[in-house]
């Protein structure tokens, strides 16, 4: 893993382990587990399943929240960067390797 993927996981995992941590100690302050209904239902759960499947699910919404905010933090430089070596790019990019258009130009 690159040390860029493993920091911007960081930088969405870890935030949102700890928005997961505090959405759970409120949102269940307030409610208790034996009192929620799912569509008009009553979920019939023992109270740790319903605390850890809304832990897990803030954690989802805070990573989700994390990542668009990661995502929109790139610089142009880092959007825009081709992955492709000079050599390997296709025929018409302005980055291609100049010696090889040039070879190119003197054949034609």
């Amino acid at each position: 893993m690159s040390k860029s993927l493993a920091q911007r996981l960081g930088w969405v995992l870890w935030p949102s382990f700890l928005v997961a941590c505090a959405a759970e100690l409120a949102f269940f302050a307030v409610f208790d587990p034996a009192d929620l209904h799912l569509f008009g239902v009553p979920i019939e759960a023992e109270r740790m399943p319903v605390y850890t499947i809304g832990f897990f699910a803030f954690w989802i919404i805070g990573a989700v929240s994390s990542a668009v905010a990661v995502f929109l933090s790139q610089s142009p430089f880092e959007l825009n960067r081709c992955t492709l070596e000079p050599n390997e790019r296709p025929l018409g990019c302005p980055k291609r390797c100049t010696d090889e258009m040039a070879r190119r130009a003197e054949r034609a």
